[in-house]
């Protein structure tokens, strides 16, 4: 009784999520973190944990508030944005940039598909799926949870420094500035079939945009880290998590939105990441090893030379 109880109670948060995320999204909104904190709030209240989850949350979401807020300042840091080393790179790989081959072959102006709202639900997920598998992570395993997070803010902050120091055009925008073949906007023709949008107050309003914060892609690294935490954790269940990944690299590419060169750099990052957050125990005790070994000597010394004095 307790086990299905258990599930239960897992299933329940996890489904009011789901719905909740894809009525935003339908109406062209997201649950953003601070709003997700909220509706998290809600649930956590009817589980009775709402102390722990407050406790638990708070920190990690302001942080994650705090990169977001970091990531509109960016462009005023940043110089002239990066344009060929990811064209280049595609067209290497492909022969052609892919973004153009897609569109070329899926997208007709003036009539929307249904892969084309699949693909807009895909991409404006990325906000929130994070953030639903930390929860049932936290539901599960704190410590597992702490792990994630720890990885997930260390890949936010790490792309930003990246964006800071090299600042890369995104395909709509080179399409924009005549540098590649004609992109389309498939995500605004999206939005205009949708509902009316719904303003829901968030902090996110008072958050600047950075438009060339495009290498690496978060898009691509959020899915790939979360990817790699639940293989680690659920084994081969894990890997049920592949078609949604697959689904939004291929989104933000037939978008316009990102190259590939900007998933591959996005991917690396997130193995990187994710290696010294599963490892860091062990690399920390590596790293600190000498400095036991001498300062064991070196208390082996000392107590050799009171034994001797008594």
């Amino acid at each position: 009784m307790s086990r299905k109880y258990h599930k239960v109670t897992l299933f329940l948060p996890i489904a009011y999520f789901v719905i909740v995320s894809i009525f935003l999204i339908r109406h062209g909104t997201w649950l953003s973190p601070d709003l997700f904190f909220l509706v998290a709030l809600f649930i956590t209240l009817i589980l009775g944990r709402t102390k722990q989850f407050i406790h638990d949350w708070s920190i990690p979401i302001l942080l994650l508030l705090s990169y977001d807020y970091l990531r509109g300042l960016a462009p005023k840091l940043t110089q002239a944005a990066n344009i060929y080393p990811m064209i280049n790179f595609d067209k290497a790989l492909f022969g052609s940039l892919p973004t153009n081959s897609l569109q070329s072959a899926l997208f007709s102006d003036g009539l929307v598909h249904w892969y084309d709202y699949l693909g807009t639900a895909l991409y404006m997920s990325h906000f929130i799926a994070p953030m639903i598998i930390g929860f049932i992570f936290w539901l599960k395993d704190k410590e597992y949870f702490r792990r994630f997070f720890l990885a997930l803010l260390l890949l936010s902050y790490a792309a930003f420094f990246t964006y800071v120091i090299f600042p890369a055009t995104p395909p709509w925008m080179a399409a924009q500035q005549g540098l590649i073949p004609p992109v389309h906007k498939v995500m605004d023709q999206v939005f205009v079939n949708l509902p009316h949008s719904i303003n829901l107050p968030s902090v996110y309003k008072f958050i600047g945009v950075n438009l060339v914060a495009a290498v690496p892609s978060l898009h691509a690294a959020y899915p790939f880290l979360i990817l790699l935490f639940l293989v680690r954790k659920y084994k081969a269940k894990g890997l049920l998590f592949l078609p949604y990944m697959l689904g939004v690299w291929f989104s933000i590419v037939y978008f316009g939105e990102h190259y590939v060169f900007d998933i591959v750099v996005g991917v690396i990052y997130a193995v990187v990441i994710f290696s010294l957050v599963i490892n860091a125990e062990k690399l920390w005790q590596r790293l600190m090893m000498p400095f036991y070994k001498i300062n064991f000597r070196y208390n082996e010394k000392i107590w050799n030379l009171i034994r001797r004095r008594i």
